[in-house]
Parts: structure tokens; C-alpha cells; sequence
């Protein structure tokens, strides 16, 4: 190899770690559709309790606790269906691999996470007899989970998700502590809220900066 075909070999590997450290795999469509869905879920979730206490749901009869589970259930599987599909097509758009660097950090770091927040939820509210002090940290332990699973993405990627995992563990520690018996409130301002600016962030970010 001479030394034309090496530089050209280096700049073009800067090209590609540039791209890979302007692209994030948090799509802002996919957040901004995602934050409008839990918004929505918050609201038809209040209708159904009358209370701003997730726990509140254990007062529902029975099909109607089932029904208010798969509504949640339905939310986040929208989610990521949105964000995987999104994450696919914005990854051919900037030149990388579907199955590349920043999809495997993006896997390794959210998939224990939303795991160990997934067998909480279903412990919580799968005892034979659920109790309130319980299923109401379960918005708190899923921000807190989230917010450690999304941070590390923005180590290798914009700032963004870095920014947004903080915010979501920040935010998850005082719903915990201070205010346990508001999570329809915490959901519709983190997961609501939180990636509805996130989303239009890093949609602003991208039409300044072009393809």
C-alpha cells in the first residue's frame, strides 16, 4: 500500500466515524410519535382511574386492570416497533451498517435495562395479591432503567441521549422519593414529554446539518 491508498484509506474512516458520531440510535421521529403515544396513554389511563396514583388501578374490576396492563403493553411495543423500523432507515441514510457498532452498543446498553424493569413490572403487579406501595414505584423504576440504559448511547454518539438518560434517572430518583403517588404525571413529563423535546432536538439538528 502506498502512501496516496493509505491516506485516503484514513480519511475515508474519518468519514465514517464522523457519520457514526452524529447519528444517534434514538430516532427523533420515533421519539416525538413515541412521546405523543405515552401522553395520550397517560391521559386515557387518568379517565380510567380519576387519579394521578398508578396504583390506583388495583380499584378497577378485574378485565378492566387487564385492559389498562395492554394498553401500557400495546404503547411500548409501539414504541419499539417505531424506533427499530426509524433506526433501520436512518442508519442507510447516513452510510452505516443495520447491525453495526451503533446498533450493538445500543442493544448491549438498553436491553438489561428494560429487562430487569420488565420482570419488576411483572412481579409487582403479578403477586396474587398486588400492593399499592408497589405497583406505584413501577414509573420510577422504569425511568431510572431507561435513563441508565439510554445514557450510555451517547458516549459513542451526540450528546442528546446522554443529556436524556440523565434526565431520565434525575427525574426517576425524585418520583421515587418524593412523589411515588403521581406516575400517570412522572410518565406524561418523562416518557412524554422528555422525548417529545428530544425528538424535535435531534429532528432540528439534523435539517441544520444535512445529510
Amino acid at each position: 500500500m502506498d502512501r496516496d491508498e493509505a491516506l485516503a484509506r484514513i480519511e475515508e474512516i474519518q468519514r465514517v466515524m464522523e457519520r457514526a458520531t452524529r447519528y444517534t440510535l434514538l430516532p427523533g421521529g420515533a421519539a416525538v410519535v413515541g412521546g405523543l403515544l405515552v401522553i395520550a396513554g397517560c391521559a386515557v389511563s387518568y379517565g380510567l382511574i380519576r387519579s394521578l396514583d398508578f396504583a390506583a388501578m388495583l380499584t378497577l374490576p378485574l378485565d378492566r386492570q387487564v385492559g389498562f396492563c395492554l394498553l401500557w403493553l400495546a404503547i411500548g411495543v409501539t414504541g419499539v416497533i417505531l424506533e427499530v423500523t426509524l433506526t433501520a432507515r436512518a442508519a442507510r441514510r447516513a452510510g452505516l451498517a443495520r447491525g453495526g457498532r451503533s446498533t450493538r452498543i445500543a442493544r448491549v446498553s438498553l436491553s438489561p435495562s428494560v429487562a430487569v424493569a420488565a420482570v419488576l413490572t411483572a412481579r409487582f403487579l403479578g403477586a396474587p395479591e398486588p400492593r399499592p406501595e408497589e405497583v406505584r414505584y413501577i414509573v420510577p423504576i422504569w425511568m431510572m432503567l431507561y435513563g441508565c440504559g439510554v445514557y450510555p448511547v451517547g458516549l459513542f454518539s451526540i450528546l442528546a441521549p446522554r443529556l436524556l438518560g440523565l434526565a431520565f434517572m434525575l427525574s426517576g430518583m425524585l418520583a421515587l422519593l418524593w412523589f411515588p403517588d403521581y406516575g400517570v404525571l412522572a410518565a406524561a413529563l418523562s416518557f412524554g414529554l422528555l422525548h417529545l423535546a428530544f425528538g424535535l432536538y435531534v429532528i432540528a439538528r439534523r435539517r441544520r446539518e444535512g445529510p
